[in-house]
């Protein structure tokens, strides 16, 4: 089964791009893949209802490919980067997948 976690936090809605802007060009996500070997698929999701609303959603192998992200020295380091959109109400979330439907 695949494992999940995600990350919401809220922005000022006028400042959301340049939210994206700085996350994207940071590379969080592709830094995750080159990384950790359990790392399957990343996203970054802006909410259709609240443009402030952002979302990132990961799949990884199992709960200790996640954690050894957690863990990594690498993660750390985008913090300083990425302070504005971490200070803001975060919220995270772990999932295993129990059901999966896809179109071939």
């Amino acid at each position: 089964m695949t494992f999940w976690s995600m990350l919401t936090t809220k922005v000022d809605a006028d400042a959301a791009a340049s939210t994206i802007d700085v996350f994207v060009k940071r590379r969080c996500i592709e830094e995750s893949a080159e990384t950790i070997p359990g790392f399957r698929h990343g996203q970054l999701l802006q909410s259709t209802e609240d443009p402030g609303v952002l979302c990132v959603l990961c799949s990884w192998d199992d709960k200790a490919s996640y954690q050894q992200w957690l863990d990594s020295p690498l993660r750390a380091a985008q913090f300083p980067d990425l302070q504005g959109i971490t200070a803001s109400d975060l919220v995270t979330g772990m999932f295993e997948t129990v059901h999966d439907v896809a179109k071939p």
